[in-house]
């Protein structure tokens, strides 16, 4: 007899996937989101707490909005008004994006400490954007094909989308 609470490995196998496949969207748009909004910042040693507060303010306006619209939407499609669980439902959908802009707000935010510096916070910042689109890309690549060259050629080509958002910041500043 086995244990009811006890998972089988495809089981995990599955849940992962499912969360790959919901988050995918999200992470990815988030990530891409952070890339472009710090191609905006300079190199002149702004004060990190404050990128970091317009950065993450500026992701978290995004969700805000990208959740606000998909709700609205619905809702005209549907022809019916929208309550707590259409909210929670636009919610869930649009999280991802701003849990995308966690890791490198707390990057920048760290070069206040004195620990490296702006410039170097930035560029952190930025390898942990490309870092999370290789992985997301890799996974959507094997979750489609099952199998390991197509997920590297996703990764690449997801995270070459951060890379040149990486170049152009560089060229611009």
């Amino acid at each position: 007899m086995t244990d009811p609470g006890r998972q089988t490995f495809g089981t995990k196998i599955s849940e992962r996937i499912a969360k790959i496949e919901h988050n995918a969207f999200g992470v990815i748009y988030g990530s891409i989101t952070v890339m472009a909004l710090l191609m905006a910042t300079g190199h002149d040693g702004t004060d990190p707490i404050k990128t970091a507060v317009v950065l993450f303010g500026s992701i978290l306006a995004i969700a805000l909005a990208e959740s606000f619209a998909k709700i609205s939407s619905d809702a005209v499609q549907q022809r019916k008004s929208f309550g707590w669980a259409e909210i929670r439902h636009g919610w869930l959908h649009s999280y991802p994006t701003v849990i995308a802009a966690n890791i490198p707000t707390l990057l920048i935010a760290a070069a206040a400490t004195g620990i490296y510096t702006y410039d170097t916070g930035i560029a952190l910042a930025q390898i942990s954007a490309i870092s999370l689109l290789a992985v997301y890309g890799y996974s959507i690549g094997w979750v489609i094909y099952r199998r390991a060259l197509p997920g590297l050629i996703h990764g690449a080509f997801t995270s070459g989308i951060g890379i040149v958002l990486a170049l152009v910041k560089y060229l611009l500043h």
